[in-house]
């Protein structure tokens, strides 16, 4: 009887740790309804806005600097697949920068993201607004009405490249 018991006690706690997994491996992909709100400068002082945004659909590309190449892989390979389809906007978390540092950074950054507007958080407000996380680049996605109708935060693996590019295509098209 005893061992019956155990046997049960073993399989809830199977139960518990496979549910564990599944919410954790969800929560790298969710879907979101928050509107999205920020004014942030790009790499060459132009002033970006999620109002000015509104009414075409966008992917943002947010990570601090330990992320930035596997970021700079999503837009690469997002923007391969989308072509010209979407606007793929890249944004760095810059918190901790010293303001007297900033022109310096800004002056790196220019050298080394030539190909796409890079939007500078400075304060992180971006990044911690919409829950990104440290030393991984999240992706989120923006809809023609301004708000975040999708996120992933992770590697741009091969299947989590294609699953994105899916959600961002059903985003242009609705």
């Amino acid at each position: 009887m005893r061992v019956v018991a155990g046997t049960g006690a073993c399989s809830a706690m199977i139960g518990l740790f496979v549910a564990v997994l599944c919410q954790i491996s969800l929560s790298a992909v969710a879907r979101t309804d928050t509107t999205v709100a920020f004014d942030l400068e790009d790499q060459w002082g132009n002033t970006w806005s999620a109002t000015a945004l509104r009414g075409k659909p966008y992917v943002c590309i947010v990570a601090d600097y330990r992320a930035s190449d596997a970021a700079a892989e999503w837009g690469q390979k997002l923007g391969h697949r989308l072509k010209d389809s979407v606007l793929i906007l890249g944004c760095a978390n810059l918190d901790g920068v010293p303001s007297f540092l900033r022109w310096f950074v800004r002056s790196r950054i220019r050298d080394r993201a030539k190909a796409a507007p890079l939007l500078l958080d400075w304060e992180g407000e971006f990044f911690r607004a919409y829950r990104c996380t440290e030393n991984l680049p999240t992706v989120l996605i923006v809809n023609a009405a301004g708000r975040l109708v999708y996120r992933y935060t992770g590697l741009p693996r091969s299947d989590a490249i294609e699953t994105v590019s899916f959600a961002i295509k059903k985003t242009i098209s609705d």
